[in-house]
């Protein structure tokens, strides 16, 4: 990359300063940091972010600029094993310690190798609830935005109740076959690319 591309990525004038460089970079990969921090995962939209933190770590070495990684290490993670509440809760449980290790850096290359972890986790969780529910009807479900995620943690209860056997009421059990439709619909649109 060339330092007028970087500089144009950054929305920089031809001759800025250094502060306005460095402030302008960090900036720039904030945003994307908080952007896979905050958002509901969606492999694809994800992969794209990750995507553009690459582009992020060659603007920092066409322009010199550096951001700290306390710690670059990829967090263990809790296999997905177990009842569909476990893997739930497993799976919230991954993400949270992937974005718990996002928030100590903005180095772009650390937060590309925290980003490119979470997308893959994401795509086994699909993965794994999209095989789980396979059998389930959802055909009188209407089917929500792929960003309206069910809280994990009232998914991981209604299942747990279901495999209980104990009764959900009419709303919950309809955001259960909501959510399970959601995640297939992903997992759909993953095979498809």
């Amino acid at each position: 990359m060339d330092r007028q591309t970087a500089l144009l990525v950054l929305q920089l004038p031809e001759s800025p300063t250094p502060d306005e460089v460095q402030e302008a970079f960090e900036a720039h990969v904030f945003g994307l940091r908080d952007f896979l921090f905050r958002q509901t995962v969606i492999p694809q939209v994800f992969r794209a972010k990750v995507d553009r933190l690459l582009v992020a770590s060659e603007i920092g070495e066409t322009l010199g600029v550096e951001l700290p990684c306390l710690d670059g290490q990829v967090p263990e993670m809790v296999p997905l094993t177990g009842t569909a509440d476990q893997v739930v809760r497993a799976h919230q449980e991954n993400v949270g310690r992937l974005r718990t290790a996002m928030a100590a850096t903005l180095d772009p290359t650390c937060l590309t190798r925290l980003g490119e972890c979470l997308v893959r986790m994401q795509q086994q969780y699909i993965q794994w609830m999209s095989q789980w529910s396979a059998e389930r009807q959802t055909e009188a479900v209407h089917a929500r935005p792929m960003r309206d995620e069910w809280s994990p943690q009232e998914l991981a209860e209604a299942l747990e109740s279901e495999r209980k056997g104990l009764a959900l009421d009419e709303a919950t059990a309809l955001r259960l076959e909501e959510e399970l439709l959601r995640l297939r619909t992903l997992g759909a649109a993953a095979l498809a690319i």
